[in-house]
């Protein structure tokens, strides 16, 4: 045989370590995307059902600082309308001579309204009244003073005192 120029035999390049790693780093990819596909179901057929997302909401629930904030809200629009009321809750509407005789006073000295409410007092229309009554207890106490104020307040904690009471005994009958 004749060697000549064109058909000497190049010698073969040895593999460096960067092609090692090139080709490990290759592998690693391509078994992450297919694992990838067979987490996310591409791999899997039309014969495998789907796994389905399954969650209950509770639209019951509210949120009572948002109530408080309406209640403070509508006891401005009120005092803006010339309105001074108080909201508390009772079992029943106060039936009492004396508890009558009590609201026509606070109305007839200081313009006050007593609003009761015979609805059960849930946390929401609770949180709606304490907002509100906050507010109009602050303007009562401006046009009155402190001492009316802590009246007010005595005679508002013993109504929720007493229809919690109520509703209490209600519950156990």
């Amino acid at each position: 045989m004749l060697a000549t120029a064109g058909s000497a035999a190049m010698p073969r390049r040895r593999l460096r370590a960067i092609h090692g790693v090139a080709v490990l780093a290759a592998l690693v990819a391509a078994g992450s995307v297919f694992g990838l596909f067979n987490r996310f179901g591409v791999v899997d057929g039309p014969g495998r059902a789907e796994r389905q997302l399954i969650a209950t909401v509770d639209l019951r629930i509210g949120n009572p600082a948002v109530a408080a904030e309406r209640g403070e809200a509508k006891a401005r629009a009120d005092l803006e309308a010339g309105l001074l009321q108080v909201r508390s809750f009772a079992a029943e509407a106060p039936k009492d001579a004396d508890v009558a005789a009590r609201l026509k006073r606070w109305k007839q000295r200081y313009g006050i309204e007593w609003v009761v409410k015979t609805d059960e007092a849930t946390p929401l229309a609770q949180a709606f009244a304490d907002g509100y009554n906050r507010v109009m207890r602050a303007e009562i106490e401006r046009r009155h003073g402190h001492e009316v104020a802590q009246r007010l307040q005595r005679e508002l904690d013993e109504a929720s005192a007493r229809a919690a009471s109520l509703a209490s005994s209600k519950e156990t009958s």
